[in-house]
């Protein structure tokens, strides 16, 4: 079965933390370069980018409110 057919699941922190997301975009980055051609590869990378500002937006309001 050739890669177009084939679809991967990339596993996602299973946290909050800011350190375990930007491990996870790192990796998908990386996951990204070796396979430029894989659609799921892509979208998992912009997901957890997009995630990933999400988190860091509500941990800059918490500090913000405890400020």
């Amino acid at each position: 079965m050739s890669d177009e057919y084939m679809r991967y699941i990339y596993e996602e922190p299973g946290s909050l933390r800011v350190s375990d997301w930007e491990a996870f975009c790192q990796t998908m980055r990386e996951e990204v370069e070796r396979h430029p051609d894989r659609r799921d590869a892509v979208e998992a990378l912009q997901s957890a980018e997009k995630t990933l500002k999400q988190i860091r937006g509500l941990w800059a309001e918490t500090e913000a409110r405890a400020a």
